[in-house]
């Protein structure tokens, strides 16, 4: 019997929450059925009705999950690789590393990824563009940014110096939206530990199938006016 059903947008591919946890289904090799909301509609907005994913539905219909952090933490406790688990969440009882990880994934999948969006709309007209609130949203995002590039000046990976956890998949996923948009050349030279560390990130095994044609925006886009 199938461990559930992740409902993610497998058609377009489009949204960043939805990365991780389709990527850890097919590297882990779970037991977990991939699903876009448009093939099973009525039951998707039956038990979603904000319709954001991803979002979880386990055996028989009778558990659901919401929130990302949320299901990739689950996701990666349905694998019986012990060894992923230790990599991707940290040794069981290190709670300092534990809560370090989650310290980075929280702030990419909130603060960092709203900034990013705030500046990523204008630029594809999906939000008006308004010159005062870009500025502030892409000074958010230098601010978060620098905050990365100082930890990897330090070390290969955010959380442990050998190996990428949780926090880098995360992270790696918001980052992905800059650098196809205006995280550019230019950019990308004045912040080359982010850029190598994201380089490496994106060929991880727990991001099977995501990043295989990804490409860089060579120059910045420029905001619809």
């Amino acid at each position: 019997m199938s461990d559930g059903t992740l409902f993610t947008d497998l058609k377009e591919r489009k949204l960043i929450r939805t990365i991780v946890p389709r990527g850890l289904v097919r590297s882990l090799k779970l037991d977990v059925k991939l699903a876009d909301p448009s093939d099973a509609q009525q039951l998707y907005e039956k038990e979603f009705p904000l319709r954001k994913y991803p979002t979880f539905v386990g055996p028989h219909d009778e558990w659901t999950l919401t929130e990302a952090m949320a299901i990739d933490y689950y996701l990666i406790h349905l694998s019986s690789d012990k060894e992923a688990v230790r990599q991707l969440l940290g040794p069981e009882g290190d709670f300092k590393t534990r809560a370090d990880i989650l310290r980075w994934e929280s702030l990419s999948n909130s603060d960092f990824l709203n900034e990013v969006c705030e500046v990523f709309f204008p630029l594809i007209g999906v939000k008006p563009y308004n010159a005062t609130e870009f500025k502030a949203a892409r000074e958010n995002v230098d601010t978060i940014v620098s905050l990365y590039e100082k930890r990897l000046k330090k070390q290969q990976y955010l959380v442990c110096d050998d190996h990428e956890t949780l926090a880098d998949l995360i992270s790696a996923a918001a980052f992905s939206l800059g650098f196809i948009s205006f995280f550019d050349e230019t950019w990308r030279s004045k912040h080359p530990e982010v850029t190598r560390w994201f380089n490496r990130v994106i060929k991880s095994r727990f991001f099977e199938g995501e990043f295989e044609s990804f490409k860089m925006c060579e120059t910045e886009m420029q905001p619809i006016k």
